[in-house]
């Protein structure tokens, strides 16, 4: 009887594009939104007699006190001269004496922060009043007056008239008081870039001196001395009861100013006169934010003051660095690092991500307008240059560089001399590390600027944004772009060094579309790029910070993480300066010269916890939730200052451990046990897998046996800890972060397995279904015995590939042998791999001689990268091959459909009595097959192409879920076109052979129908009984037309057709979500 095709299955696309849909409706984050009404409340002034103003702990101080200044008017009238400095601070120093006089011990830190109007500035001082508000806090001090800022008088003459400053006080709490050293009070005073106008030393030891000089009695001004170099008489019991300290300069270029004057301030000797007014004369510096290298720092500055000549050499200038310093009685105690260690781990880390220094091109794009953003290049091109040096001199041959390098680049000091002093020659290395520049400031913002004129600049047109006019650079950024693509061959690693984030992301917007998988990096974790507004083009973003945005828990403590790793070493340096956190030095070291080098000791810690104050460089990688810590871990089994990774393994003393953590060789053992009972439970659910199970019960134990020896093996190789051994150093493992490729690899293992599965499915079905068509059509099986050779297998080729073979008339028996024979698995495996050949050589051909491009791996390490090339190699391999065998299962099956129209009978008695007894005709009736015959060619058409029609998904599963391994969502992977090519030659593989043996069939069909019309003729003719025969013929014929299995199913309900529309839906989705 003739049987309809099922439904078809398209609804289910429907059905999970609305689910994902949904999925993504509610799992997108939606921005946090305060209830607070705007612009409610009272006006809160400032007050004039306390000269404090409204603020709250996190607003930016220099702002805060402007506001006050503006609300409240000055009463001094305009021609009454300034008082002097003394005078103006005489209210501060009295609040000093006040708090001294009843026992407390001050500490003074002198805070330098940004200056400026622009909107970067603003921002730094908001997060270096939160970072030193919050370390205070950690530190048992809270401010005396909460929600209210002072100020005193500076200079009113300048943009900075008032500085603002604010008071702690220890807590009165039996922790807190256990520790009888520390201050009981803390002044924080603000000292923005302005106000340091008169020099940064010169104005921050005037302030200081006139909060502990000796006044005179009568007058509020401080007593000098009798001698000629008239120096400030100091007030020795404030002086014993206070210690000022520095966190500063903001900047490098500071830093820089910082040296210079004190060359010009400090060049005569000063014995036994103290610069600052501490008890010994010196005061300690603390450095969060400039972390350009000390030699660079003092670069061509004199050496020993006066007119000498400049240091001419990195290490003579990192001397000079020290004796500056020291000339200035400046005790650097903390700095945030250095940037070559930084550069040092980002040029292992470009390394680890297969990029190849010397034959990929890198990019450095840096600041030219600050001293910071010209030495970051210089930098990294010093690091960049003693890698190179370190090549074998072959590999030095292959990119053409003199093995001179080895010694012109040695270590980073002489590669910087090398750039600096002899720049010819660094030249002439042809290292492939170019260099450009831009001004800071891209946007074109400039403060002051009329609101209204902004708000419509941003209202105008993107195309009339980026016109070459005005103050706007963006011009000047796609310019940039056009230049780095027309130059280089493709920039593999590109790296932006600049003081603005803003900019940062200006030039990443510009250069992700021209270069879409290159490895971008910097220096400097800022939230800014963490953004998920910036995600798209931030992602994977390679960062280099002496920082993250958090300590460890026990510095950290109830401190939510930062905006910014320098905010993060602006609360540790502050935990620092009011003694929270304290350096343990060796016995033997007397007094400190230098940042800690041993060990750090955190107060308040219930474990009496010590971390290793060496550098630890913190790797990070932009991922969809934040960053993704990728750190290195340098020294084993040491506690350090930074959170642990929680993907690596770590000690009792949570010190950190390279070894990965996930799984340990009982959770392989445990899933190797589950994976094996579950086959069982699969093989007792079929009943014929499970009846030849318990036929030969012991492959079942054998196989126990082998898993059993398979993982003693895997354990007496290492096991687990094997595999996960130097795991800080490889690709992180996370299925939603977007940064690792475990995903992707676990999918295309996946799809091996599926497609070998698929293999072994595909095989059984039509052996099973043959046997089913020579049981029920009484077929001659095939010879048993055969043998596969050169004749049989040209024999067979012929046949199914090439039609003249096979234009002779058969039985139909016959032409069953000889496609049992034909379809035998020696003889398929054999031209499946004949046809993989061809396939394998025609895409070698057009990969290297027309596409010649660049595979493009996004791995980290050499496991995950020699993975990724295997996984690769083997799925789209193996997926090729069951295309081909699935191929050659079609065009078979079609030549059989071609010799099944042709034959010349065949049929046996007992189908023939089957067909005729099926519709209730006798022995007698014998005639009336030649009308049935018809009927049972499609039948057995749509027997054999049931299953054959049902291989051609298989392709298509494979790979659809091959093209989901590739998904941007795991990380981000490009798409070669020798890649899309293979995968479009395989769906149009696939597309070809349904189509064929869907006219193959059709033809079939059409051949049948065309000669039970012709029997219809016939009977008319008779005219004897007509229309009954005609009635039978064409109920026959009803049965033929409706029959819609197999290649007779209607293209539109074809599984190939079904196939590519799960495809589009899912390529529409993906669209759509992007």
């Amino acid at each position: 009887m003739a049987k309809k095709q099922s439904d078809s299955k398209i609804a289910v696309a429907g059905a999970l594009t609305l689910v994902l849909a949904l999925a993504g409706v509610m799992l997108v984050k939606e921005p946090l939104r305060s209830s607070r009404p705007v612009g409610t409340g009272l006006d809160m002034r400032a007050t004039v007699e306390e000269q404090t103003v409204r603020a709250r702990l996190w607003e930016d101080p220099v702002a805060a006190v402007q506001r006050g200044l503006r609300e409240v008017k000055t009463s001094r009238p305009s021609t009454t001269p300034v008082p002097p400095l003394t005078q103006r601070l005489r209210s501060l120093r009295q609040a000093i004496a006040d708090r001294v006089k009843d026992g407390h011990h001050v500490t003074v830190l002198l805070v330098t922060t940004s200056g400026g109007p622009y909107v970067e500035s603003t921002e730094s001082r908001v997060r270096d009043r939160y970072a030193v508000g919050t370390a205070l806090g950690v530190a048992c001090y809270v401010p005396e007056q909460e929600g209210q800022l002072s100020f005193v008088e500076w200079d009113p003459q300048s943009p900075i008239p008032a500085l603002p400053y604010e008071w702690y006080r220890l807590r009165k709490t039996r922790v807190c008081d256990e520790d009888a050293t520390r201050s009981q009070r803390v002044l924080v005073v603000w000292f923005p870039d302005e106000a340091l106008s008169r020099g940064f030393l010169a104005s921050l030891t005037s302030f200081s001196q006139a909060l502990v000089c000796r006044e005179a009695e009568k007058k509020s001004e401080c007593l000098l001395t009798d001698d000629r170099r008239r120096l400030v008489r100091l007030n020795p019991n404030l002086q014993q009861a206070i210690t000022f300290k520095i966190l500063g300069p903001r900047t490098s270029s500071a830093f820089r100013a910082l040296l210079v004057e004190a060359s010009e301030s400090y060049a005569e000797p000063h014995e036994r006169v103290g610069v600052w007014p501490n008890a010994d004369g010196w005061i300690e510096l603390y450095s969060p934010w400039s972390s350009a290298m000390k030699g660079l720092l003092a670069y061509g500055l004199t050496t020993g003051g006066g007119k000498s000549a400049v240091c001419a050499t990195y290490a003579s200038c990192e001397e000079e660095f020290a004796r500056r310093l020291s000339d200035a009685n400046i005790r650097l105690a903390y700095d945030i690092g250095s940037d070559d260690q930084l550069f040092d781990s980002l040029v292992e880390e470009l390394e680890r991500r297969q990029v190849r220094l010397g034959w990929d091109a890198v990019i450095l794009i840096g600041e030219w307008d600050s001293f910071y953003g010209r030495a970051l290049p210089i930098e990294f091109r010093a690091a960049a240059c003693k890698k190179i040096g370190s090549f074998s001199e072959r590999d030095l041959e292959m990119i053409d560089v003199p093995v001179t390098i080895k010694q012109w680049c040695f270590d980073i000091p002489k590669a910087i001399d090398l750039q600096i002093r002899r720049q010819a020659d660094y030249e002439s290395l042809r290292l492939n590390v170019h260099r450009y520049s831009y001004l800071s400031g891209l946007d074109g913002e400039v403060p002051g600027e009329d609101k209204g004129k902004i708000a419509r600049a941003d209202n105008a047109k993107d195309g009339q944004r980026d016109r070459p006019e005005g103050t706007s650079q963006v011009d000047y950024v796609r310019a940039l772009v056009d230049r780095i693509h027309d130059e280089g061959e493709g920039a593999r690693a590109i790296g932006i060094f600049g003081t603005d984030p803003y900019d940062s992301l200006l030039i990443i917007k510009a250069l992700r579309p021209a270069f879409p998988h290159a490895i971008f990096f910097t220096v400097g974790l800022d939230g800014r790029h963490l953004h998920p507004s910036e995600y798209k083009w931030t992602r994977n973003m390679v960062i280099a910070s002496p920082f993250g945005l958090q300590l460890d828990g026990g510095l950290q403590r109830d401190v939510p993480p930062f905006r910014s790793s320098y905010q993060t070493s602006t609360y540790f340096a502050a935990l620092q300066a009011v003694g929270h956190v304290l350096c343990r030095r060796d016995e033997q070291v007397g007094t400190p010269s230098g940042p800690c080098t041993t060990t750090y000791h955190a107060a308040l810690t219930p474990d009496d916890r010590l971390y290793d104050a060496g550098s630890h460089v913190r790797l990070f990688e932009v991922g969809r939730n934040g960053a993704v810590d990728v750190s290195i871990v340098k020294k084993e089994a040491v506690r350090t200052i930074h959170p642990l990774r929680p993907d690596l393994a770590y000690t009792d003393g949570y010190g950190q451990l390279g070894q990965g953590v996930g799984f340990d060789n009982a959770a392989v053992a445990a899933a190797t046990a589950v994976g094996f009972v579950l086959v069982v439970a699969v093989a007792w659910s079929n009943q014929r897998l499970w009846s030849g199970i318990v036929r030969s019960p012991r492959a079942l134990s054998t196989a126990a046996v082998v898993l059993v020896a398979l993982f003693a093996v895997f354990v007496l190789a290492g096991g687990a800890e094997a595999l996960l051994a130097g795991h800080d150093k490889g690709e992180p493992f996370s299925w939603t972060a977007g940064v690792s490729i475990w995903p992707s690899e676990l999918l295309r293992f996946f799809v091996v397995v599926l497609t070998v599965l698929l293999f072994v499915k595909g095989a059984r079905d039509l052996r099973k279904n043959g046997d089913q068509i020579s049981e029920k059509f009484q077929f001659e099986a095939p010879s048993g015995r055969y043998r596969l050779s050169l004749q049989t297998f040209w024999t067979n080729l012929q046949r199914v590939y090439h039609p003249l073979a096979t234009i002779a008339p058969m039985k139909l028996d016959q032409a069953w042998v000889r496609y049992r024979e034909a379809s035998r698995l020696s003889q398929g495996i054999v031209r499946t791999l004949l046809l993989f050949i061809i396939y394998a050589g025609a895409m070698w051909a057009i990969g290297y001689f027309v596409l010649d491009e660049e595979y493009i791996h996004p791995c980290r390490g050499a496991l995950s990268c020699n993975v990724d090339s295997v996984m690769t190699l083997a799925s789209v391999g193996i997926v090729v091959l069951l295309n081909l065998a699935v191929f050659d299962a079609v065009m078979l099956c079609r030549r059989w459909i071609g010799w099944v129209i042709n034959s010349t009978g065949g049929w046996s008695d007992h189908i023939r009595n089957e067909y005729l007894r099926n519709y209730g005709l006798g022995e007698a009736q014998k005639s009336e097959f030649e009308k049935l015959q018809c009927l049972a060619v499609v039948d057995l058409i749509a027997q054999r192409t049931e299953v054959v029609n049902r291989l051609i998904r298989y392709p298509f599963i494979a790979l659809l879920i091959m093209i989901a391994a590739r998904n941007e969502y795991f990380d981000i992977w490009n798409y070669p076109l020798l890649l899309l090519l293979s995968w479009s030659v395989n769906v149009l593989v696939a597309l070809l052979g349904a189509f064929l043996l869907y006219q193959s069939a059709s033809r079939a069909k059409a051949a049948m129908l065309a000669g039970l019309n012709r029997q219809i003729v016939q009977t008319l003719g008779i005219g004897k009984d007509h229309d009954v025969r005609v009635k039978q013929i064409e109920h026959v014929i009803s049965e033929v037309e409706d029959n819609e299995q197999g290649a007779f199913v209607p293209l539109y309900q074809q599984p190939v057709v079904e196939s590519s529309l799960y495809g589009l839906v899912a390529l529409l989705q993906y669209l759509y979500l992007r």
